[in-house]
C-alpha cells in the first residue's frame, strides 16, 4: 500500500499576501497545515434489484474518530535546485476527526521567500502498537431507514507522499495554507447496500470494517482509496 496517503488525502495550497508597512515588518512566508475532515452524510452505491429496477440507496455518515501520525515532512525545491527547504517532525500527533484539530499543534512552518519548482508533503501513519492509526465512528442507514452503528479501522506505518510540480512563488509576508482533506465518501464509493446487509456486527452491535472484520467491504474501501489526488495551487 505504497500510495496509501494518496488514497487518504486531497491537498490544496491557498496563498494570500499580507500587507507590508515598512522593511522592518518583512517576515518569512509561513505555511499553515490545516486538516479538513468531511463529516457530511453520503449515499451508498445503488444496485439493481429484482427485474433490474434500481433500488433506493442507504447512506453513511462518519462524525468522530481520530487519525494518528508519527511523522510529517515538507519539502520545496527551488528553481535549478539552487536552494531547498525542508521541515520535518517526528512525534505522535492525533488529529480529531470531528474538528480537524491536531494535538499537539503542528500547523505553522516558516519558509524562505523564493521561487520553487516542486512542493511535497510526506506523512507517516503511526503503527508502533497493534492499535489502529485510523478510527472513524459513524452510522450506516439502510434503505429501510434502520440505523446501524459503524466503525472503520485502519493500521499502517508506511510513509506516503503527495507532490505538486510547477513554479510556485513564496514572497515576503506571504501566508499559505496546505489543506489536507480526509473524505470518507471517496473511500466508500464502491460499497453497496447489498454488501452492508450481509455485514456482521460485534458483540456491541457495531459493524466494524477492518482487515479482520467484514474484510470484503474493507478490501473495496482500500481499492477506493487508490484514487489519485491533486496538489492544487491558487494565487
Amino acid at each position: 500500500m505504497k500510495h496509501l496517503f494518496l488514497k487518504l488525502l486531497a491537498i490544496t495550497l491557498v496563498f494570500g499576501l499580507t500587507s507590508c508597512l515598512n522593511d522592518d515588518s518583512i517576515q518569512q512566508p509561513v505555511l499553515s497545515v490545516e486538516f479538513n475532515t468531511v463529516t457530511s452524510p453520503f449515499k451508498t452505491l445503488a444496485y439493481a434489484g429484482p427485474l433490474n429496477r434500481q433500488t433506493s440507496s442507504g447512506s453513511f455518515v462518519f462524525t468522530d474518530g481520530f487519525i494518528t501520525l508519527t511523522a510529517m515532512e515538507f519539502e520545496a525545491e527551488s528553481k535549478n535546485d539552487l536552494e531547498s527547504v525542508e521541515f520535518e517532525f517526528e512525534q505522535r500527533v492525533v488529529i480529531d476527526f470531528a474538528t480537524g484539530v491536531p494535538t499537539p499543534d503542528i500547523r505553522g512552518i516558516a519558509i524562505p521567500a523564493g521561487t520553487y519548482e516542486e512542493v511535497s508533503i510526506e506523512v507517516e501513519l503511526f503503527d508502533e502498537t497493534d492499535d489502529p492509526s485510523v478510527v472513524l465512528n459513524g452510522t450506516y442507514t439502510a434503505p429501510d431507514g434502520t440505523d446501524h452503528p459503524l466503525r472503520f479501522e485502519f493500521n499502517s506505518g508506511e510513509t506516503f507522499e503527495v507532490e505538486r510540480e510547477g513554479t510556485i512563488v513564496f514572497t515576503q509576508n506571504q501566508s499559505a495554507i496546505a489543506e489536507i482533506t480526509f473524505d470518507p465518501s471517496v473511500w466508500f464509493a464502491g460499497v453497496t447496500d447489498e454488501l452492508m446487509a450481509d455485514a456482521t456486527k460485534n458483540l456491541d452491535g457495531i459493524i466494524v470494517i477492518s482487515e479482520s472484520r467484514n474484510s470484503e467491504i474493507f478490501d473495496i474501501v482500500a481499492d477506493g482509496l487508490d484514487l489519485a489526488t491533486e496538489l492544487e495551487i491558487t494565487d
